[in-house]
């Protein structure tokens, strides 16, 4: 057993909780605050590559639907025979 008297003051330790409490509360703000951050950069990036990749394929199917209309001497390699192969194989062979 000791010998001393220990004595807190139990308005003193309500403070010191109350700091500790808000230290902690704006510690974990800031890095919710900077994973929000991260998370907005990464879905704009995300949102970027994906109307590049949108515009890419705008661009093709409007080639390709040009190239449909003109009449060209050219023959395409790959033709689609529909309802031709009675064998049930398949063209590409």
């Amino acid at each position: 057993m000791p010998d001393f008297d220990l004595s807190v003051d139990i308005y003193l330790l309500a403070g010191m909780w109350a700091l500790a409490m808000m230290a902690g509360f704006l510690l974990r703000s800031r890095q919710l605050a900077k994973k929000k951050r991260q998370i907005m950069k990464l879905e704009s990036e995300v949102l970027a590559a994906n109307a590049e990749l949108l515009e890419s394929q705008k661009d093709y199917c409007e080639l390709e639907e040009k190239v449909k209309k003109e009449d060209s001497p050219v023959i395409p390699i790959h033709m689609k025979q529909e309802g031709l192969s009675g064998t049930g194989k398949s063209e590409n062979f």
